[in-house]
């Protein structure tokens, strides 16, 4: 390894640190209609403030045919360089995930070490269950992303997902009042959260529900102003991505697996 020079200018040397990737996250509670145009929503965003993005699909198992993040944690795919022009992808990642959470678990590698297989000023967002998010992000600043749709299921299935980000993690959500008003008989009032929500949040943990609302996205509409401040918010609470977990940088090709605002995943 090269030795700094010696001259008035070494100790600035130090203070410039590369700028790191950060993480962000996404929860997976089974409302795909809702979750799945939302993300499509804050990956284009994030493209469009300038990063690379990188989604790391808890829910999507990762296979020879179909590689993703355990083979770059076994050394057997390369990392992602940067591109040119920013852009984004999705690699599959539940056992890779599962990896890593045992090994915070042990204090061994954890999600937290990642940094050195991603890009530089890239972000990662990690889609994928509570219980996953719990585990890997327990006691950290990242404020996952929890999209809530008006319907019976989506509601109870938030609900419980919240329950373990609270008490599991420690870990408190960027709550999202996904407002549909082309499906609704009658335009819904954005300004009001799902009644049940926020009263079993109240009632049963003890938690005040503060949600941004959002208008459904459709497929090729551009992202909102109300989604370009959750990405603001989602970022100015990231994890930076340290390089304790690192392997060479060569050209890659992921596979890029595309959202459909049908529920298709």
């Amino acid at each position: 390894m090269l030795d700094h020079p010696i001259n008035q200018a070494a100790g600035l040397l130090d203070l410039a640190i590369a700028p790191s990737p950060k993480l962000v996250a996404m929860v997976s509670h089974g409302d795909e209609r809702v979750e799945l145009p939302l993300l499509l929503q804050l990956c284009t965003a994030l493209v469009g403030f300038g990063h690379p993005v990188t989604v790391l699909d808890g829910t999507v198992l990762e296979t020879p045919d179909n590689p993703g993040l355990a083979q770059l944690l076994d050394y057997s795919m390369a990392s992602p360089v940067a591109s040119d022009a920013p852009s984004w992808a999705v690699l599959p990642a539940r056992q890779g995930l599962q990896t890593l959470a045992s090994g915070s678990d042990t204090g061994l590698h954890s999600l937290a070490d990642t940094g050195g297989l991603f890009p530089q000023d890239s972000v990662v967002l990690v889609y994928s269950t509570a219980q996953t998010l719990a585990h890997l992000l327990r006691g950290s600043s990242v404020r996952p992303v929890l999209a809530v749709s008006s319907t019976k299921t989506s509601l109870l299935t938030s609900y419980l997902a919240l329950k373990r980000l609270l008490l599991k993690g420690a870990l408190e959500p960027t709550i999202v009042n996904v407002v549909d008003n082309a499906r609704a008989s009658t335009p819904i009032d954005p300004s009001r959260m799902p009644t049940s929500l926020t009263d079993c949040a109240k009632y049963f943990l003890n938690y005040q529900v503060n949600a941004l609302n959002v208008t459904a996205p459709t497929s090729d509409e551009r992202p909102s102003a109300s989604i370009g401040r959750l990405v603001l918010g989602l970022l100015e609470n990231a994890l930076p991505l340290n390089s304790g977990w690192s392997i060479p940088h060569r050209p890659y090709a992921p596979t890029v697996r595309q959202y459909h605002p049908t529920g298709a995943h």
